[in-house]
């Protein structure tokens, strides 16, 4: 059916949500590419719950809509809010993310840091894209949206430059082969001519010819490149082409080494803001005397760790990721820090009874047990660092019936022209004992 919406809200999904009446019924119409304030005439299949709508016309134009910066904005689904005002991202991102506290937490202040400045776009130094190859020619792109096929463009304008031009040489490298696979682009090390050469980390299902690692290693070897790593089926060992080793620029300015294929931040002004902050949180939280023990979960290549490090000479970082590990022990070495670095399970692992924080990092699935544990061997702070609201929710929901009181909430622009947002709490067990 064919309607005319107004769309009243964005969801956490992205897609604008207009409310209708349908079959006697309110029901939620969610709008791809639509912002709040949009007058929309909308194709809806109402068979859906929420009922989907696809845009027919935009009959007019809301006080939060923007020209996007990038042509390919309609094909391709990397970047859902490249529509919507800078401004309107953050209060979306903000009205998520308070909408997923515990409801007696609601009315608290959160801080809604904005993107640095020159960070909304050509910020990325890291990307994931997918490939798929067939007759001979290889397609690489994020994936369309509403698909899972990849979306050619010709330029991506949220990628640092050096990773934009990396990206658009992809594609040469696969022809001949046959397949599927999803590439890792990051940033690699500073050369000696102040160039950042990008590292390529490549899991592959099907056909993958020499002729393929060939090209890889021609580019590298011609300073396109600084390395590639390639992992094909179901073998372990990858086949290494120059350094395959991804760097970033760590929130204290010195360079911070990464594992192939493990997980950085996509900005590094962004990320900057947001450990900084994340490390005077901590300091507030350690006591001039007594414990000032440290524990930090899932702390990845130690983009954390190195300012928790300065904080406190009583840190131990978990990480489960061996070469993660390895990395974050170079980067305290090479800042002439010391932490302890255990190779372990992050959900499972036994804080010492004298801890006086844990900081935590986890992936978008959340850290379930790790809140379920804090619940019965509390601590008395925690900062919880996430990328998802509705985990997050999910995991504070458990600590509030625990005793533990909100401290600071701050939300940090990681993603800009995305509805993804990046969430610091910080928390402190101010019932029970701890």
């Amino acid at each position: 059916m064919s309607l005319v919406l107004s769309i009243t809200s964005l969801a956490p999904g992205g897609d604008g949500v207009a409310i209708v009446e349908m079959g006697g019924e309110r029901r939620a119409v969610f709008v791809r590419g639509a912002s709040v304030g949009d007058r929309v005439k909308v194709d809806v299949d109402a068979s859906r719950r929420p009922a989907r709508g696809r845009v027919l016309e935009l009959l007019e134009e809301g006080p939060t809509r923007v020209a996007p910066a990038c042509a390919h904005v309609a094909r391709c689904g990397g970047c859902d809010w490249m529509h919507v005002s800078l401004a309107a991202q953050r209060d979306a991102h903000e009205g998520e993310v308070r909408r997923a506290l515990p409801e007696a937490w609601r009315g608290v202040t959160i801080v809604a840091h904005d993107a640095p400045p020159g960070a909304a776009l050509a910020y990325r130094s890291r990307a994931r894209v997918h490939v798929r190859a067939s007759g001979g020619r290889a397609i690489v792109g994020m994936h369309e949206a509403g698909s899972n096929e990849p979306a050619e463009v010709d330029t991506c304008v949220v990628l640092a430059p050096e990773l934009d031009v990396a990206r658009g040489r992809v594609a040469a490298f696969f022809d001949g082969a046959h397949g599927h696979g999803d590439a890792q682009l990051a940033l690699g090390s500073v050369d000696g001519d102040g160039a950042r050469r990008a590292v390529l980390d490549l899991r592959w299902s099907g056909a993958l010819p020499a002729a393929c690692f060939a090209r890889i290693e021609q580019a590298t070897l011609a300073g396109e490149w600084a390395g590639a790593r390639l992992v094909q089926g179901d073998t372990r060992k990858p086949a290494i082409i120059g350094d395959p080793t991804p760097w970033m620029r760590g929130a204290d300015g010195a360079p911070l080494r990464l594992a192939a294929g493990g997980f950085g931040q996509a900005s590094e002004a962004a990320n900057a803001q947001l450990a900084k902050r994340v490390a005077e949180l901590a300091a507030q939280a350690l006591p001039p005397e007594g414990s000032r023990r440290v524990t930090e979960l899932y702390a990845g290549a130690g983009n954390l760790t190195v300012l928790l490090a300065r904080a406190s000479s009583d840190v131990t970082a978990v990480e489960s990721s061996r070469d993660a590990c390895d990395a974050a022990r170079a980067n305290l070495a090479a800042r002439d820090l010391r932490a302890k670095v255990v190779e372990a399970d992050a959900a499972a692992y036994a804080w010492p009874k004298t801890t006086r924080l844990v900081v935590l990092d986890p992936p978008r699935t959340g850290a379930r047990d790790v809140a379920t544990r804090l619940a019965e061997a509390p601590v008395r702070h925690v900062i919880y660092v996430s990328c998802d609201p509705q985990t997050l929710g999910r995991d504070l929901a458990t600590l509030a019936g625990a005793g533990y009181a909100p401290r600071a909430v701050e939300t940090f622009e990681m993603f800009p022209q995305t509805s993804h947002v990046e969430t610091v709490v910080a928390l402190e067990r101010t019932r029970g004992r701890a």
